[in-house]
């Protein structure tokens, strides 16, 4: 039969009940304020929080706002008076009389428009309500009702669903979905409107038949709800005298009976309050809440319980009103008042808590713990004696030391130890002053006291039975004694085995019949019962790492033939054949140290107390966690005197004036493993929603956007810390990595790539979540890292190595151009010249003698020839010259020729260069070209025109080179002129510079050219 352990805290009798506690979210645990009004869970198990200082989320493990003033979307800066889902990924905020939308995923605000037909009264109070196909409606107290059209996206009265009495106010909404049925409350009444049938009932009109409009009137109506058997709960204002107040009603559909249900709150007749909403959860408990009351109705009760404020215990609820009431999908209760925000773990139920005494006086702590033969409980008190509980921890005696708490040295109610020894039906009793108590296991009634001369008189702290039905005893000053089986309970079969000068914690036989005797300061040695031989002596042992050795053993455990857990300071995994010695600590996810008791259950697990509450260890996944307040044990870090382990597999801590008991195996069936949620993402310091930034399943970052955090939940209130979270991202982490407390995966500098951020659950049996989380996300390189640019640049690598290896051929070729050309030239005028030189060198030598006017003639015209190649020469080595390229140098030459030219025929010269000109650059071929062009016609100046004056004109613009040579010289016709040799390369010098060669002449005019070269 399961024990039932009940936390006493009133002070009624030995037996006070609080079957509820409460966990309180505040402030201090990151709400924005105390004053919370509402709270709604999405989709995902997230749970909003609406208070009065904006918009909160909670996933289990942090609260965040959402408060982002500065951007143009944001929530208004006001109180959150009411939450409610929308579709999708949306929520309904009423604020005062305003009311808008909130994207969760992309965090934007949109303020819905309300249109109103006839004024409203300024103390009217506004209520959402959302019915079961989605539509969501807006009560208005003493106006009436409007609901959300989406196509004109707004709050109208026109095309209501639902129809409501005329001139009704509407203060509450409630739909009966079964039937179809909205009740509807107001302060003109109760009234409800058939959806299938069209047909609206209240008091006075019910086509409906409905029985409670049978009954008399009741007018200013609050919340309204039907229970799971279709009973009607509602209250209302009753204005009676002398003591107006707010009452509870209760119809039966079964006996049409209408109940006032204030009478039965047992309130004083000047206690305020207002009732407000109403709630059935689904295990079928009713909620009430309200200003200054908080009502329970558990499902097979009649009776109703206050539970505001009347509870002394610290996890009650302590506020003056209970704002709104909601149940998530986990089937917790969650309480919004106007000091915190509070939650019911339905799952509480499968643990039980017991507060042994109403006083504090004097010790009260609970030292030893049994199940005897009887199925019964017994309870060893230092200070008061031995308490004696049925199988269901009702108590069915006093206590049995009582009557002999002045006698015999005041000793036997001091109590240490408790043992049944196998068969005896009697419970033998360790106590102070070296005494023992023997008790008839089925009356209680003492049948020996005994303080044999062994102990001398010192504390009997430990008693333990061997594997033969021998009793060992253990003192505070270190004696080892034992009492054989079958031997008379007499002074003298006490008989001293061994002593260790010293405290003796425990005494502990293994399943190979093994004696563990823990010694104060000495560690623990094993002997053997039979031989009395010390087998093992383990001391050094517990030495740690920093040579601290604490060998202070308070608790033994056997796991299985070499693996033995020992409490301490922490919790000692000794292995018994290697004799090595593994400690567990806060470092390794207990959340205490200073382990006092421990207890296996029947699958291997290890429970233990800490000085931080209760702890359990898996020794096949190495993992622990922790419980407390939120899975219903209150003072884990109190039960540090006993413990005991039940023949049904429940387990038992007990301590300061309390104890608490579980079932294993509950917490187990509670502890389905669920999927991991991202919750945030943060990119460079700054939150983004992760819905916002997942496009087509997948995340992509910029090359800059590489050190971000993952956050995660499974979203379970209760379960939190019997989780373990582990993440990964493949090729980043080697293994999985185990979450720390805040759950967050850190990343800083990733290199780009395509990644996979898993994240996983596992509980505390070791199964892990169904699904392992995946996010799939690409960090982009930077443009000079990608393909397109690596292709570009090999691209460009490759055109550049052709262009060099162009430019080099190009050179070369030049070069043969070059020197094809100054050969070309040089045997073109050279040559020829050379050739004529060297005739008329052989005519002039034959006729030297015979003809000396002749030869003189031809010496003349070796000299013209030998002038014309000197110039030749000059000319071509000026234009090979580099430092030759510019407009100044060929503007020089230019000027330099024609001086030397035109002077010696008396021709006056003008030569005009415009600034420009000196700035530009010819290559050898441009350059020699139009020199050789403004050389021709300086030449034909000097020659034919028989000018006196000459302008030379040299300008830029508009990217083209203009060279203009005009004389006022006996100019020709163009039309009888021969273009000789002289006009012809003229004109071909010109086609090479890509240019234009003007020549205009008339008789008596003078000759122009001009020529127009781009560059």
């Amino acid at each position: 039969m399961r024990l039932l352990f009940i936390l006493f805290w009133v002070s009624l009798s030995v037996f006070g009940q609080t079957p509820h506690i409460f966990n309180k979210f505040t402030t201090a645990q990151g709400l924005a304020t105390n004053k919370v009004n509402s709270v709604w869970q999405d989709s995902t198990g997230f749970l909003w929080i609406g208070t009065e200082a904006g918009l909160q989320r909670f996933d289990g493990r942090k609260i965040i706002s959402y408060a982002f003033p500065e951007e143009e979307r944001a929530v208004p800066d006001l109180g959150i008076d009411q939450l409610v889902g929308g579709d999708e990924d949306t929520l309904w905020l009423l604020q005062g009389n305003y009311v808008g939308i909130f994207d969760t995923a992309n965090l934007e605000y949109h303020n819905v428009k309300i249109e109103y037909k006839n004024k409203v009264h300024p103390r009217s109070e506004y209520r959402l309500f959302k019915d079961s196909k989605g539509r969501i409606f807006l009560c208005v107290r003493m106006y009436g009702i409007l609901w959300y059209d989406p196509i004109k996206q707004q709050f109208t009265e026109e095309n209501l669903p639902i129809e409501v009495p005329e001139g009704w106010g509407v203060n509450y909404l409630y739909e009966d979905i079964e039937k179809g049925h909205y009740w509807i409350s107001s302060n003109e009444g109760l009234a409800v409107y058939d959806a299938k049938s069209k047909t609206l009932s209240y008091h006075g009109r019910n086509p409906g038949g409905f029985q409670v409009f049978e009954q008399r009137k009741i007018t200013y109506l609050g919340a309204f709800a039907i229970d799971a058997k279709g009973n009607y709960w509602f209250s209302y204002w009753d204005f009676t005298l002398p003591h107006e107040h707010s009452t509870l009603m209760h119809f039966d559909v079964q006996t049409n009976r209408l109940t006032d249900k204030y009478d039965e709150l047992d309130l004083s007749p000047t206690h305020y309050m207002v009732l407000g909403g109403i709630l059935e959860t689904k295990q079928g408990d009713i909620w009430i809440g309200g200003e200054n009351i908080l009502i329970h109705k558990e499902p097979n009760e009649q009776d109703l319980h206050i539970l505001l404020k009347r509870d002394a215990s610290p996890f009650s609820i302590k506020a003056n009103i209970i704002e709104d009431l909601f149940e998530d999908r986990e089937g917790n209760v969650w309480f919004s008042t106007d000091n915190g925000l509070y939650m019911l773990n339905v799952q509480q139920q499968h643990v039980y808590n017991q507060q042994l005494f109403e006083d504090y006086e004097g010790s009260n702590n609970v030292t030893s713990l049994l199940e005897s033969s009887e199925g019964d409980i017994w309870v060893g008190v230092w200070g008061k004696g031995v308490m004696v509980y049925d199988e269901q921890l009702k108590p069915w005696s006093k206590l049995l030391n009582e009557e002999v708490k002045h006698k015999f040295l005041g000793v036997y109610h001091k109590v240490w130890d408790l043992y049944e020894p196998p068969g005896s039906k009697q419970i033998w009793s360790a106590c102070q002053g070296g005494s023992i108590a023997i008790f008839d296991a089925r009356s209680g009634d003492v049948v020996k006291r005994i303080a044999p001369k062994v102990f001398k008189m010192e504390t009997v702290r430990q008693l333990e039975g061997d594997p033969d039905g021998n009793i060992w005893f253990a003192t505070q000053r270190g004696q080892l004694v034992k009492w054989n089986k079958g031997s008379p309970i007499a002074e003298e079969e006490f008989k001293l085995v061994d002593d260790f000068e010293t405290i003796i914690y425990k005494l502990y036989f293994d399943k190979q019949g093994r004696l563990w005797i823990t010694v104060h300061n000495k560690g623990i040695y094993v002997m053997d019962p039979k031989t009395h031989r010390i087998l093992y002596h383990f001391d050094d042992v517990f030495t740690d790492r920093f040579g601290y050795k604490y060998n202070v053993i308070l608790d033994i455990e056997q796991y299985n033939d070499s693996i033995f857990f020992l409490g301490g300071e922490v919790l000692k995994i000794l292995n018994i054949n290697t004799e090595k010695v593994t400690r567990k600590s806060r470092w390794d996810g207990l959340s205490g140290t200073h382990v006092s008791r421990m207890a296996l259950d029947d699958e291997g697990i290890l429970w233990m107390v800490t000085n931080n509450g209760l702890n359990n260890y898996n020794p096949e996944r190495n993992s622990s966690s922790s419980y407390g307040e939120r899975d219903g044990i209150l003072y884990g870090d109190k039960a540090w005197g006993a413990k005991l382990k039940r023949r049904n597999g429940e387990i038992c801590f007990a301590g300061e004036n309390g104890l608490f008991g579980f079932d294993p195996s509950e917490f187990k069936k509670t502890q389905l493993v669920p999927e991991v949620t991202i919750t945030d993402f943060k990119l460079l310091n700054r939150y983004i929603p992760v819905d916002s930034i997942m496009a087509d399943g997948k995340m992509t970052l910029k090359h800059y956007e590489n050190s971000f955090a993952f956050y995660f939940s499974s979203l379970r209130f209760h379960q939190q810390n019997k989780l373990d979270y582990y993440y990964q991202i493949p090729g980043i982490n080697k293994d999985w990595v185990k979450a720390e407390y805040e759950l967050v995966a850190n990343y800083t500098t990733m290199p780009p790539g395509d990644y996979d951020f898993m994240v996983k659950c596992v509980n505390v049996q070791g199964v892990e979540s169904d699904t392992i989380k995946t996010i799939h996300f690409e960090i982009l390189p930077p443009f000079y890292k990608t393909w397109w640019f690596t292709s570009m640049i090999i691209l460009l690598c490759l055109a550049l190595g052709w262009f060099m290896y162009r430019l080099q051929i190009n050179k070369l070729l030049a070069v043969h151009q070059l020197r094809n050309k100054v050969a070309r030239d040089l045997h073109d005028d050279m040559g020829s010249t050379l050739s004529t030189i060297n005739i008329l060198s052989s005519m002039a030598k034959s006729r030297m003698q015979t003809d000396p006017v002749r030869t003189s003639d031809y010496l003349g015209k070796i000299t013209d020839n030998s002038q014309r190649m000197m110039e030749a020469m000059d000319d071509i080595v000026w234009s090979i010259k580099p430092d030759n390229d510019n407009m100044q140098k060929i503007s020089a030459r230019m000027r330099e020729y024609a001086n030397g030219t035109l002077e010696s025929k008396d021709v006056e010269i003008k030569f005009e260069i415009q600034d420009k000109v000196y700035d530009l650059k010819l290559d050898m071929e441009s350059r020699r070209d139009l020199f050789l062009i403004f050389k021709e016609a300086i030449n034909n100046v000097a020659k034919y025109s028989k000018a006196s004056l000459t302008n030379i004109k040299l300008s830029y613009g508009n990217g083209l080179l203009q060279m203009e040579i005009c004389d006022n010289g006996t100019g020709f016709e163009m039309e009888q002129s021969d273009k000789g040799n002289g006009l012809g390369n003229m004109e071909k010098r010109a086609f090479n510079l890509n240019g234009q060669l003007h020549i205009t002449s008339e008789l008596g005019k003078g000759t122009r050219i001009l020529l127009k070269m781009p560059i």
